[in-house]
């Protein structure tokens, strides 16, 4: 164990989070002493944050009905700054927040340094907000990581990306539409956020793969695993394309969302 981790310990507040249990994995592959915390029922709180250098916030209602905005309050928002602010209080240096690609809302299509978060759902807003109160708490003893993945892949992957690898299991044919996204694989994500823990740094943080994907060619990728042949065609391409910018479904599937890199 080498001086930087040997007097870490890591609370993460998701304990049935996707994202949340590689990265458990992967700081206890680094020998760094990891503890899990749910969120729903209230279990953080009966943790006394005090034995921890860093928390971690990886829970969050996603994919629930837009109507259950009190829900997106309550967990996306209200939850972070309330963990944040017990942590800050028992003498904890870091809180990373997982927060999202979505405060941006759909209105870019690239993302530089410079772009202005504009969220558009529920999710994204909340999200939002939260970011702003953690960042109003930061001091020199007291580090706030703010990190925003895109879409994230990876075996057994819930979310849009196992929706999509359901559905593309009988797209024998797909539009060939040229797209850029940025994406992120689970173990490149969980690496990304054990390196701002174990360095205990703050800033806000915009993690992806070196390569950008095109939808296209993921969903040929997803259907090769499968053993199955997709044929791919641009003839549809000249109505898509518009499309993909005025309709939220098409842009989600055929539209160009990347980090500047």
């Amino acid at each position: 164990m080498d001086r930087e981790t040997e007097s870490k310990q890591v609370l993460i507040i998701g304990e049935h989070s996707y994202i949340g249990n590689r990265l458990a994995k992967e700081l206890e592959k680094r020998q760094i002493h990891t503890e899990m915390a749910g969120a729903k029922n209230g279990d953080w709180k009966r943790v006394e944050l005090a034995d921890y250098h860093s928390v971690v916030i990886v829970a969050a209602i996603v994919h629930k009905k837009e109507r259950e905005e009190e829900l997106y309050k309550k967990i996306n928002r209200d939850m972070p700054i309330q963990v944040a602010k017990r942590a800050k209080a028992a003498g904890v240096r870091q809180v990373v927040f997982l927060s999202s690609m979505a405060v941006f809302g759909n209105q870019y299509e690239k993302i530089s340094v410079d772009t202005k978060p504009k969220p558009e759902s529920f999710y994204g807003k909340y999200k939002y907000q939260a970011e702003l109160e953690l960042q109003k708490m930061e001091e020199d003893r007291f580090h706030v990581a703010i990190v925003r993945p895109p879409m994230v892949y990876g075996e057994n992957c819930p979310g849009n990306y196992g929706k999509l690898k359901m559905l593309v299991k009988y797209a024998c044919m797909f539009p060939d539409t040229k797209n850029k996204r940025s994406m992120i694989e689970v173990g490149q994500l969980a690496e990304e956020l054990s390196e701002i823990i174990v360095k205990n740094q703050r800033g806000i943080f915009h993690p992806q793969d070196k390569s950008y994907v095109n939808t296209a060619q993921m969903v040929r990728d997803m259907r090769k695993e499968m053993g199955k042949k997709t044929y791919l065609f641009t003839w549809m391409n000249w109505l898509l394309i518009p499309l993909s910018r005025k309709i939220g479904l098409m842009r989600k599937v055929f539209g160009n969302l990347w980090y500047e890199k």
